[in-house]
């Protein structure tokens, strides 16, 4: 409340200044005016910037997104990095479900509704909840105690084989 009676006053004592000091007047609102003149400058070439620059290509995604997530894991498996092979897995795995429309694979949508689409999905009902306990059992390991055991990439191995191998409708 104190700025805004303090601005008031120094505005009020402006008009003051129009009839004591009309050189300081005219300068003050000059340069009110030419900040004022160069902010809306700047924000007309940020826009104009912005909606000429070129559409990012498409490719960069693609290709990322068509990696061997399952030889990654084969890979690093092999290095006896059972944790991160059994996360490429489940990885793998939501891709081959979104490929085959069984769920809808968003970067926004958390793990948690990824078993309940898979509760929900037309896939078996044992596949559907045995994926979502290790999907839960990685998410266990992978964000708490990171405990690198081969049991859960053989799981993973296991149910990414017969998620393949599944008729998924």
């Amino acid at each position: 409340m104190r700025l805004m009676s303090w601005l008031l006053d120094e505005l009020g004592k402006l008009q003051l200044l129009r009839t004591e000091a009309p050189v300081l007047y005219w300068l003050v609102l000059f340069v009110i005016a030419a900040v004022l003149a160069g902010m809306t400058l700047h924000l007309i070439w940020t826009l104009w910037t912005a909606l000429s620059a070129p559409e990012p290509p498409q490719g960069r995604w693609e290709e990322s997104s068509r990696r061997d997530l399952a030889g990654e894991a084969e890979a690093l498996a092999a290095e006896g990095r059972y944790l991160d092979a059994a996360h490429r897995l489940m990885l793998a795995s939501f891709r081959a479900l979104a490929e085959r429309s069984v769920i809808e694979l968003r970067p926004d949508r958390p793990n948690r509704w990824i078993r309940g689409a898979l509760r929900r999905s037309s896939l078996g009902e044992g596949l559907a909840l045995e994926m979502g306990a290790l999907i839960e059992q990685t998410e266990r390991h992978w964000f708490g105690d990171r405990r690198n055991e081969p049991a859960i990439y053989e799981r993973w191995r296991s149910t990414f084989a017969r998620l393949c191998t599944a008729d998924a409708k």
